[in-house]
Order: structure tokens, then C-alpha cells, then sequence
């Protein structure tokens, strides 16, 4: 019987807690519509993810030897949230838009060779195992060898130049993955040149005929909203549980 009154009790709580939830989500998604504009930030990151840190933690030192920058097409998905928020065909607009990763080769203490690779979606994601497939296009960095340029050293330096807030977060012209990159490429050879990277006055000429209206604009923010919660509380905090326990076992 007290087991019955029990289960009762706990879902009436997570029934709550739901409904909380959607209150919450609801009410920053109606002030965004209303305050928010292109040119403000969603602000939600001030570190890395669990990953990250493995990956900083185990490699950070190791001397980078080689680096590329990674063309990556759009995703078919984006495009299609794209479409649902602007209600018109966003890759006739986007036009030649490509997301840009930066990968790295280091040599360890052991003198063997490992890749990196270095993303900026909505966070910081530096990934130790990752795909290369026929779509990606892999343009070589020149490494200027005067210095010694580590995983660390690199980001570190690009953090100072940019600041906290413009590192660790995203912006959809501002500060997305083209900015992002081309400031730790900068830390390796600030002579390199790409017609592959945009600059933020294309890429706000782009968002202006992309969210043309306030309905397409606040649609935007509340997506990113949901995007950066869901990143932040749920995917974060799950490989922050899988890492504490993988280290403990």
C-alpha cells in the first residue's frame, strides 16, 4: 500500500517538475522573441565539456606537427530546421556555406603520432575519434617552426586573444566555428589564407535575408535555446557521470 502512495507521490513530482520545465523554456523562449535580436548571444558556456578536458588533459603538451584546415557541408537536418524557423529554402541563401573544423597532428612523448580534431558548434568539442568521409575537403596549414605550438599552448592563447565569453560560446556570425578556427590558425601561422573561411559581414548578410521577419528570429533564439540546454545539462552532464565512473572503475 505504501508503496502504491509512493510511486503516486514521485509522479506527481516529476509531472511537476515537467511541467515546470515547460514553463520555464516557454517563458525564456517568449522573452527572447520579444528582447532578443541577431546580434545578442546565447551565453551558456564557461568550459570544456568532460571530453574535452580528456582530451587537453592526455595530449595537451604533445608538440603539434602537422594541421589542416576541414571543410564540412551542411547537414541535410540543418538545412531542414533551417527551412521549418525561416519558412523559405535556406541552402539558396547559404549558398556556398561550409562548417569548419581544424585537425591536428601531435606527436606524443612515445614519439607516436596522433590526430585531433578541434570543433566549434554551439561548444568547444576536441575529439579524439572521429570520421573523415568524401564529402570533408582537407586543406593543409603550413606550421611555422620557429615555435613550438602544443594542443594547450593554442588554445590557451586563443582564449586570451578572443576572450572567455567569444571562446567558449557561439554566435551564428559573430563567433561561429569560421571565426572560431581562424583564430586558433592564427596561433600556428597567422600568415594563412583560405577562400574557405567567411568573414562575419558575409555571414551577416546572409543571416539578414535568412531571418528576415521577428517570427523567423525568435523561432531562431528559442532553438538555440533548447539546443544549448540540452547540450549543456543533459549531453555534458552525462559524460561528466560516464567519466567520473570510467575513472573510478
Amino acid at each position: 500500500m505504501w508503496a502504491l502512495y509512493l510511486l503516486y507521490a514521485l509522479l506527481i513530482v516529476i509531472i511537476l517538475l515537467c511541467i515546470t520545465l515547460c514553463v520555464v523554456i516557454g517563458s525564456y523562449g517568449v522573452w527572447f522573441y520579444f528582447k532578443k535580436t541577431m546580434d545578442d548571444c546565447n551565453i551558456f558556456f564557461n568550459e570544456y565539456n568532460s571530453s574535452s578536458k580528456k582530451a587537453i588533459d592526455k595530449y595537451g603538451d604533445c608538440m603539434i606537427t602537422r594541421a589542416y584546415l576541414i571543410t564540412v557541408p551542411l547537414s541535410n537536418f540543418t538545412l531542414f530546421v533551417l527551412n521549418l524557423i525561416t519558412m523559405q529554402n535556406s541552402k539558396t541563401i547559404l549558398d556556398d556555406a561550409m562548417h569548419l573544423q581544424l585537425m591536428i597532428e601531435i606527436e606524443t612523448s612515445n614519439h607516436e603520432k596522433k590526430m585531433i580534431l578541434i570543433d566549434k558548434t554551439n561548444c568547444i568539442n576536441i575529439l579524439t575519434e572521429f570520421n573523415i568521409n568524401d564529402e570533408h575537403v582537407i586543406i593543409p596549414i603550413p606550421i611555422k617552426l620557429k615555435h613550438k605550438h602544443t594542443l594547450s599552448g593554442i588554445l590557451d592563447k586563443t582564449h586570451d586573444r578572443v576572450g572567455k565569453l567569444k571562446f567558449f560560446n557561439w554566435h551564428i556570425y559573430k563567433n561561429n566555428c569560421h571565426y572560431f578556427i581562424k583564430e586558433l590558425i592564427f596561433q600556428i601561422n597567422n600568415e594563412f589564407r583560405s577562400r574557405y573561411i567567411k568573414s562575419p559581414k558575409k555571414f551577416k548578410h546572409r543571416c539578414n535575408k535568412l531571418f528576415c521577419n521577428e517570427l523567423a528570429m525568435g523561432l531562431y533564439h528559442v532553438v538555440m535555446f533548447l539546443y544549448n540546454f540540452f547540450q549543456k545539462y543533459i549531453i555534458n552532464v552525462k559524460q561528466h557521470i560516464v567519466s567520473k565512473i570510467t575513472n573510478m572503475v
